[in-house]
């Protein structure tokens, strides 16, 4: 089971306006859906792609993470707290914010 923190949903609510307003699409339902195609990925994958211990300088943010691609340029990260098959999503970002540039990956 995956639940999302409300931080996170409120974020992932917030990329939509972001994607369509700064013009990354031009359909707002296009950034819908894109949006909805990263939380599936997250909950397919995140029980059963490889996960990694957070690096110290993210580990305040979550103890796990996954890294996935769904576009050519973007990768993105979702840091989470686990127990057993119960995962808690706390934190996302991608590969241009400035929590991707301390990452050595």
């Amino acid at each position: 089971m995956v639940r999302f923190h409300p931080s996170v949903l409120l974020y992932l609510n917030e990329l939509v306006d972001v994607l369509f307003y700064e013009n990354y699409f031009s359909i707002r339902e296009s950034a819908i859906d894109y949006v909805t195609r990263l939380i599936d990925t997250v909950e397919r994958k995140i029980g059963k792609a490889q996960y990694h211990i957070a690096p110290k300088v993210i580990a305040h943010r979550g103890s796990w993470f996954i890294h996935f691609n769904i576009s050519q340029k973007t990768t993105w990260y979702f840091l989470f707290e686990k127990s057993g098959n119960h995962y808690l999503t706390t934190y996302v970002f991608n590969n241009y914010s400035k929590e991707a540039q301390n990452l050595n990956l």
